[in-house]
């Protein structure tokens, strides 16, 4: 039996693509920038007493924590999402990534970060898995903007 997918699951499912796939690779520009890809394991294990609190605090998990401390090799942020790069710009890097949405005027980088993780979030946390036509326009554009942002013009961002 064929079931139909609303409108309004398409729409976020379409959002929540768009965190999955796209804004990770965007995250992971600002992160790269902060961590260079190959000094990233010396800064990790520097701050491996203050990781060791995000955990014993449960802001991060085992899985995360064995990513970021393999039993063999070195961490490698292309293995990292979203809520694990922003953790660590928040926690190590000291960049200000607010838990709540900022106002649509600010578009620092801070900001991109911010409504990257609070839109995240909002999907995450969604039980119905739907959104109104009204919230995925406004969620693709803002999203869509802290992407661009944060990658630059190397992200074809379409409705």
């Amino acid at each position: 039996m064929a079931t139909s997918i609303s409108a309004e699951e398409t729409y976020y499912l379409r959002i929540a693509n768009l965190l999955l796939k796209v804004a990770p690779t965007a995250v992971r520009v600002k992160f790269d920038k902060e961590f260079y890809p190959s000094g990233l394991q010396t800064v990790l294990n520097q701050n491996r007493v203050k990781i060791q609190g995000l955990l014993q605090k449960r802001i991060i998990n085992q899985k995360q924590w064995n990513l970021l401390f393999p039993s063999s090799g070195t961490a490698d942020s292309s293995t990292f999402d979203v809520t694990l790069m922003i953790c660590l710009l928040r926690n190590l890097a000291k960049i200000n990534i607010q838990d709540n949405l900022p106002v649509s005027t600010d578009t620092t980088e801070e900001a991109a970060l911010s409504r990257i993780k609070f839109y995240r979030n909002e999907i995450a946390h969604n039980d119905s898995g739907t959104l109104r036509e009204k919230q995925f326009h406004q969620y693709w554009e803002e999203i869509s903007k802290a992407i661009i942002l944060l990658g630059g013009q190397n992200y074809c961002v379409l409705t």
